[in-house]
């Protein structure tokens, strides 16, 4: 059997942009996280230049510039490694949307995050196991919880009933999950339907809100894709799946509490729901005062810290990727990712197909952070250059 050697350095890049996108079971020293991101970022704008392919690079070139004027405008120099750290994942997104096959990274991903969910679902099996045999392992402090690392999977103290594999909480492996399964869903390719079962099963066992909509809009995507005379059943489905989503999003900002609490005084809100929102009012308070540039990292936890205390919370930043750019890099900044994360999509979907995938993929970064993450710049890149899928996967309908 011969090594592919191409084959398996594209798995390892991916391997590293997974690590750094939130896998906690694997703790790498900053100076060598910050070696590995710039020798990669430094060789890929190598090989850009000698093909000719970064002089038509003109979304690098508008996120760097809108980098650049939240950081200078801002006087934000004491984060310049945030900066120069986002510019290099841009880099890794344009290299693998120009030099990758459609469709080649999301399936690499697919495979990587199958063996993760397998092995995440066996071990939530044992957990009882687990928390009998945690002397030795290492502990991992969260936000709220703690966690034992077992190195393949990680084990919560405080919540043991909800998997989150190897990721940071199980709302972020949910995420992780939601990509894949959504790969999955559209392509034809070996054991599909096996796969789908495990990424169901696996998100229900993270027990989140994100999860439960993630399967809804699976549904739903399955049912629009496939049928092209839908009957009437299938017309209400689709509506009942839609409302369901609907309510669960709903649900997930709390609406129903808001309502309540205006209704009925003295009802208290659930504590971890209510600081995520206060969060995501915090940002919406510092995108007002900066529209357009945003105020930067250092002056946004500046304002968060006092904020955050007239709202009665001891808060760092929101769980919501786009709330909490719109606040550090500014309006325009923001468009622009939304743009390109609603822009994955295979090529000759139809108009309805892609209007719910566009939903899909905002809503998956909503209830999680991940403005400094290296896999959603590489989505955004794909997005973009319409090289996440190839174009004959989805059925148009009639």
């Amino acid at each position: 059997m011969t090594l592919n050697v191409s084959e398996t350095r594209k798995y390892l890049l991916l391997l590293w942009i997974l690590i750094a996108s939130g896998v906690w079971t694997v703790s790498v020293p900053a100076s060598l996280t910050v070696l590995i991101n710039f020798a990669l970022a430094v060789s890929m704008l190598i090989i850009l230049c000698q093909r000719g392919v970064l002089r038509k690079a003109v979304l690098l070139a508008v996120f760097t510039m809108l980098l650049l004027c939240t950081f200078l405008l801002n006087f934000d120099f004491q984060s310049w490694m945030s900066y120069v750290f986002i510019i290099c994942f841009c880099i890794m997104g344009m290299y693998i949307s120009s030099f990758w096959h459609e469709g080649e990274f999301l399936n690499k991903y697919t495979n990587i995050i199958t063996i993760i969910a397998v092995v995440s679902l066996v071990m939530y099996i044992f957990r009882n196991f687990l928390a009998s045999h945690q002397a030795g392992f290492p502990v991992v402090e969260g936000q709220e919880v703690s966690y034992t690392n077992f190195y393949i999977y990680l084990y919560c103290r405080e919540l043991p009933n909800r998997n989150c594999a190897i990721f940071w909480e199980p709302g972020a492996f949910a995420v992780f999950i939601g990509v894949a399964m959504y790969t999955t869903l559209i392509t034809n390719k070996k054991n599909k339907i096996l796969k789908l079962i495990v990424y169901i099963v696996a998100l229900f066992t993270t027990q989140s809100t994100l999860a439960y909509t993630i399967i809804l809009f699976a549904v739903l995507m399955y049912l629009v894709q496939r049928n092209n005379n839908a009957s009437v059943f299938q017309k209400v489905l689709i509506g009942i799946l839609m409302t369901s989503i609907v309510l669960l999003v709903m649900d997930e900002f709390d609406v129903f509490q808001n309502i309540q609490e205006k209704l009925f005084t003295g009802i208290e809100t659930n504590a971890s729901s209510r600081a995520r929102n206060i969060a995501q009012l915090i940002d919406l308070s510092v995108i007002s005062k900066s529209p357009i540039i945003g105020v930067g990292f250092n002056e946004y936890f500046n304002q968060v810290r006092v904020i955050g205390t007239l709202f009665g919370q001891n808060w760092t930043m929101a769980a919501n990727t786009f709330t909490f750019m719109g606040a550090i890099f500014g309006i325009p900044y923001t468009l622009v990712t939304v743009i390109g994360i609603a822009k994955v999509c295979p090529r000759n979907a139809s108009i309805i197909f892609k209007y719910i995938s566009s939903c899909f993929w905002i809503w998956l970064f909503v209830t999680q952070n991940f403005v400094q993450k290296p896999i959603f710049y590489c989505l955004v890149f794909l997005g973009y250059r319409a090289s996440a899928y190839g174009s004959v996967e989805v059925k148009k309908n009639e």
